[in-house]
């Protein structure tokens, strides 16, 4: 099923190809351990159920005639979200700072879901850190709070959450959904002035 951007978003979303007009928000959380990437894996595992958006791409209108959609990726991988690496050497934090501006600068995939995740380990001081890269059209500053709270644990050693059902798998009917697509498309531009 496909979902249209609002006009927002849309802007925001074609706007990312300018570097300097970006609309993706990172953020670097420093865990003061390693951290155990298997529980980590299942609370992502868990919050891309329980918040849909994080298993859609962004399927740009016909001729770019009105806003993108939203359409569910049907390729969904969480291991091309979620990467894990360690940092060389003494694993300084000015490494650690370089290592998230590069990241972030890197353009996100559009034909996948627009965020990313980077589990560094080897951080000074035996610690390891999350770096997260969401594009703003997926949430805001307070909606990547609340998403946070779907893998960071406000106590130490907390139980993992139980699980949730698997999502229906998604039918793809190409050629409704690309009717559905074209029509909205066609709407907005005979509502353009000319």
């Amino acid at each position: 099923m496909t979902e249209r951007m609002t006009d927002a978003e849309g802007l925001m979303w074609r706007l990312e190809k300018d570097p300097f007009l970006s609309s993706t928000f990172s953020n670097v959380s420093i865990l003061d351990r390693p951290m155990n990437v298997t529980s980590f894996m299942r609370r992502m595992h868990r919050a891309t159920i329980a918040i849909p958006r994080l298993r859609q791409r962004v399927q740009p209108a016909p001729a770019n005639l009105g806003a993108p959609f939203w359409q569910p990726d049907p390729n969904f991988d969480l291991a091309h979200h979620v990467r894990h690496i360690a940092l060389p050497g003494d694993g300084s934090m000015r490494q650690l700072l370089d290592l998230a501006t590069l990241f972030t600068a890197d353009p996100f995939d559009r034909a996948r879901p627009p965020w990313q995740f980077l589990i560094v380990d080897n951080v000074e001081g035996g610690r390891s850190a999350l770096i997260s890269k969401i594009h703003h059209t997926i949430t805001d500053g307070e909606g990547g709070v609340l998403l946070s709270m779907q893998f960071i644990d406000l106590e130490r050693d907390a139980p993992e959450p139980a699980p949730l059902p698997e999502p229906e798998p998604t039918e793809t009917h190409v050629d409704d959904e690309a009717a559905d697509v074209l029509r909205a498309a066609m709407g907005d531009a005979l509502r353009i002035p000319l």
